[in-house]
């Protein structure tokens, strides 16, 4: 076995895009498969520099990392960390399913860190979920975590039980729906939904079909 990290090219795109949505599809990140892959513009997302690596197993793409540099305005605002120097985020890390439990995220995980370190940055913030084996993986490099909420799918138990009225115009093709009081309705909410919980306490404020633990974690660079 030869895995390689090396840096991103634009000739790895399709695979790169193959690898995430195959690694987020088994995970609780199933919700941010995207068909394209992030730009990462210094207006949008605040980043001096931007690290971004794959790793290569045998000569194939397998793994990737993608982590920015805050520059001067972000540091200043960062919600969680404030004067401990220049902070950095990973945005996304995924490792095809195939190669889980070999090493390479851990292998991606330190190239990526080290880069930071030589970039400047004093910490780096991770985000992720309830996925056992990333939350192993950050805890094992010693992260702290430093915030948490919860993402849960359902239905809030005081939510009201409208009853809509359903007719369908043949003329304009469109569905007619309206309330008891003969309102039309030009929209509805679905249930369950999504939503983010902030407390544990009011997660008993729903009935929850699905529950992941949402958890920011910050690691000291040097």
């Amino acid at each position: 076995m030869s895995l390689t990290i090396r840096p991103y090219q634009p000739s790895d795109a399709a695979a790169w895009l193959a690898v995430r949505a195959e690694s987020y599809s088994r995970s609780q990140f199933n919700d941010q498969i995207e068909p394209v892959r992030e730009q990462y513009p210094e207006a949008d997302f605040g980043y001096a520099s931007v690290v971004e690596l794959v790793a290569e197993l045998d000569g194939r793409l397998v793994g990737l990392i993608d982590a920015g540099v805050f520059n001067a305005d972000r540091t200043q605002g960062d919600l969680y960390v404030q004067n401990l120097g220049t902070g950095s985020y990973i945005e996304v890390v995924a490792v095809a399913p195939a190669t889980q439990g070999q090493g390479v995220g851990r292998a991606l995980l330190t190239a990526c860190l080290a880069a930071l370190r030589e970039r400047g940055a004093a910490f780096v913030e991770i985000f992720t979920r309830s996925d056992e084996p990333a939350n192993r993986l950050y805890q094992g490099i010693g992260a702290v975590e430093i915030a948490h909420s919860w993402r849960v799918l359902g239905t809030r138990r005081d939510a009201p039980a409208p009853h809509h009225h359903w007719h369908f115009n043949s003329a304009s093709r469109e569905l007619e729906v309206t309330d008891d009081a003969g309102q039309r309705l030009l929209y509805r909410a679905e249930q369950p939904q999504w939503f983010t919980v902030f407390t544990a306490a009011a997660l008993d404020d729903f009935d929850i079909e699905v529950q992941y633990r949402e958890r920011t974690y910050f690691l000291k660079l040097n």
